[in-house]
């Protein structure tokens, strides 16, 4: 939903905005049951608001991909991530920087 208010939000300014938009998730299980509408099993009882991204995916707005958790540069947001991925990841957001050098040691 938020990706879809943002993405009215840049419209609305007569930004053009690339489709299909990319979410990537590292539950793969998730992952699975928003791309295919198969369903039994468990997936039989999930309320039909939850089906909202597989439409938005057969619109061809949204992208639904598996990420594995090591690569999943959002998880320093939201786990303690060992020092080795946070340093890997944290690049991503503010760049090169003097005071974060991938070389250094575990502080003690």
């Amino acid at each position: 939903q938020d990706m879809m208010y943002v993405y009215r939000i840049l419209t609305s300014m007569g930004l053009e905005v690339e489709l299909p938009m990319v979410l990537e998730m590292d539950n793969k299980g998730a992952v699975d049951l928003a791309n295919n509408w198969s369903s039994g099993g468990r997936t039989r009882h999930v309320d039909v608001r939850n089906f909202y991204l597989r439409e938005l995916k057969d619109e061809g707005l949204l992208s639904i991909e598996h990420v594995p958790g090591v690569e999943n540069d959002a998880d320093i947001f939201t786990k303690n991530t060992p020092y080795g991925i946070f340093n890997k990841h944290v690049r991503q957001f503010v760049g090169e920087d003097e005071y974060v050098d991938q070389d250094t040691q575990t502080p003690e």
